[in-house]
Order: structure tokens, then sequence, then C-alpha cells
């Protein structure tokens, strides 16, 4: 017994001397490991949201710089710089969201969230930066501080370096095609030949949801002209664009007045948002407060009906479902209560009426909307 004690003891021994140089040689290589990284102490840089990954990206740019100093930056500049596609030549409006009336004032629904904005922000002054569509990310990214803000019908992008506010406008591309087209829908375009405004999220758009057309037409201008002439059997845009756009072609060409109607509207579920700067968080926080207490209030929905009203509502097709004609005062929501007993299956109601109508608060009195089952 005493000789196996002995044998226990000088293993043990042995094992402790072990532990000891295992912890010498981890700890030693951990110094080495370190002492190998640059910048170790700096965080990674953290991507901007909804930012994609791509085999050809660029190489990770550095450490943001401290968020905070956006809105007293503003403050005291005295004014808000807005990155924003005013038309062109500059300035000659893209409306609904951007116009000069017959005043000479700056409107449109664009230019009223950026008004809110400047408020909130503590300053009387918004100044429009003009710039054409495709190049707003890169002027509000410019290292000169050229804008605060890019307010101009984006939808959220993947860009590096730009953060997207809350939604303060949900839109969804529609179907213009001309007035005596037997077009109804997206599935009648089946071999035919589609117009769509020159952009990538659009392009991708259509090719989910028209199947089978025998071509596609990218084009920034003279769209209305092209469809007219028998150029494509249907154009796919923007609600808010299309129908200020076709009035203002009417106006331009009286004698076809008429000549075209919107099919469906709402084929996709798309959002506007105001671009920041990534580094602007405390900006971003301002933008998003605005937003959240604009979409809030009564101001909100009138706003829609000033700047975005003028697409009818298609007819209803179908005579077996239940429905009910608007009345005078009627909402969506009083609408679920007053039918259905519950206010807030508004959105169901909605659900069911979306390719007629281009917002919800865009019903009129003496529209059909149709109601789901009991």
């Amino acid at each position: 017994m005493s000789e196996t004690g002995g044998s226990t003891a000088a293993k043990g021994c042995i094992v402790v001397g072990f532990l000891g140089a295992l912890a010498v040689i981890t700890a030693a290589a951990a110094f080495f490991l370190v002492s190998q990284r640059p910048e170790a102490s700096a965080p990674a840089a953290r991507p901007a949201t909804g930012a994609t990954a791509a085999t050809d990206a660029a190489p990770a740019p550095g450490p943001e710089p401290a968020s905070g100093d956006a809105v007293p930056r503003i403050k005291a500049r005295g004014r808000l710089l807005v990155a924003m596609d005013t038309g062109e030549p500059p300035m000659s409006g893209t409306p609904p969201m951007f116009f000069v009336d017959a005043q000479g004032g700056r409107d449109g629904f664009d230019y009223a969230l950026a008004r809110k904005i400047a408020d909130a922000a503590g300053v009387r002054d918004v100044e429009l930066v003009h710039v054409a569509y495709s190049g707003a990310e890169e002027l509000l990214l410019d290292p000169a501080l050229r804008a605060d803000v890019l307010i101009s019908g984006y939808s959220p992008t993947g860009t590096a370096g730009i953060t997207w506010s809350q939604p303060y406008l949900e839109y969804g591309l529609c179907l213009v095609v001309g007035a005596k087209s037997t077009v109804q829908t997206t599935n009648d375009l089946f071999g035919k030949k589609v117009g769509i405004f020159d952009d990538d999220a659009a392009a991708e758009d259509v090719r989910k949801l028209v199947k089978g057309y025998s071509a596609l037409t990218r084009m920034e201008n003279g769209y209305w002209d092209a469809l007219a002439r028998g150029d494509f059997d249907g154009f796919i845009y923007d609600y808010p664009y299309a129908v200020a756009e076709i009035a203002k072609w009417y106006t331009d060409n009286p004698e076809k007045r008429g000549a075209f109607r919107i099919a469906q509207y709402n084929l996709t579920d798309s959002t506007y948002a105001v671009g920041v700067r990534a580094r602007d968080g405390d900006l971003l926080a301002l933008v998003d407060h605005t937003i959240d207490a604009w979409r809030g209030s009564d101001d909100y929905a009138n706003a829609i009906k000033r700047y975005l009203k003028g697409g009818e509502a298609t007819a209803l097709t179908d005579s077996s479902v239940r429905k009910v004609t608007v009345k005078a005062g009627d909402t969506l929501s009083g609408i679920a209560n007053r039918e259905i007993g519950d206010t807030k299956r508004w959105q169901e109601v909605w659900t069911l009426n979306k390719s007629r109508f281009p917002n919800p608060h865009l019903i009129e009195i003496g529209d059909e909307v149709v109601l789901p089952e009991r």
C-alpha cells in the first residue's frame, strides 16, 4: 500500500507540472496572436442596414464615426439640406412628390415631410439639393456633407453607408394600359410587350409579376407617348408618379385625354423611406420620430388625399362577392366596425380590395368595397 501511495503522489506532481507548462505555452501563444493583429481594440465595421454581401464587394470600410453630431450641425447651419430629384430641368417638378405651385411655392408629399423634419430639427429653412435620381445616394455619401437626408421616392436599398428610416409611405406598382385595351391584370400580359421605368428594382419585380411577356422595354422618358403609340401593351410604374404624370400628359395632349386607364393597383408591397448617413444616428432617430408622429395624425391622411388622389377605383367584376357602397365619412376601419363588428379587421378588408384602390385613404363615396365572408 505504501508503494502505491508513493507512486500516486509522484504522478500527481508530474500532472501539475505538465498543466503549468501548458498554461504558460497557451498564454504566450495568445499574446503573440494579439500582438500580430492591427488595431486590436477597434470594433469591427458594422454593415449598413439592408446591406447584402457580393462576391465583388469593395473592402469593408473602417469603424463608423461616433453618431450624435448631425442634428447640432443642422441647427448651427440653420437649414436642412435635402437631396432630391426635382425634375429636369431642375425644379421643374416630379409631382406629386415635389412640384412648384402657380405662385412659385414649393410643395408635394416628399416636400411636406422635409418641412416636418426641419421643424423637428429646430430650423425653418429647407434647401433642396437637386440631383438625378440615379445619383442621389452618391450625393448623400459625399464627404463634403452636401445633404443631410435623401427624400426622393426611394425604397430602402443595400447601399453601404446609408441607413433608412421607417416607411413614410406604402405604395405599389400599378399597371397602366390603353383605355380600350382588353388587359385587366398582369396575367393578360402573357405573350405581350411590357414597358417599365428604367429601374433595376422595378425590372426584378416585373420579372416576378408578369409571366411570359414577349419583350421588356425600360425607359426614363417618353413612356406615355410610347404607350399611346402601342409600343407596348402595358406600362408598370409607381402609383404616386403614374397618376400625376398621366394628368400632366393629358394637359400637354388634350386631344388624347382619356387614352389610358389604370387596370391594377398595388402589384407590389413597397415603401418609401428617408435615407440618412449610417453615422448620423441622432438624425435617424429624429426622422423616425417625425414620421411616427405624422402617420399618427389626421394630417397624414389629409396629405395623402391632397397629393396622391387621382387614380379611380377599378370596376368590381364579380357580382357574387359580399360588398358595401362607400358613404360620406366612411373609412376602411369604420366600414370594418359597422359591417363586421371589428375595427381591427380593416386590414383584412384592405387586402381584399388593394388591387382595385391605390391607397386605404383613397376610397370615395359611391365606390364598392368587397367585404370578407362572415
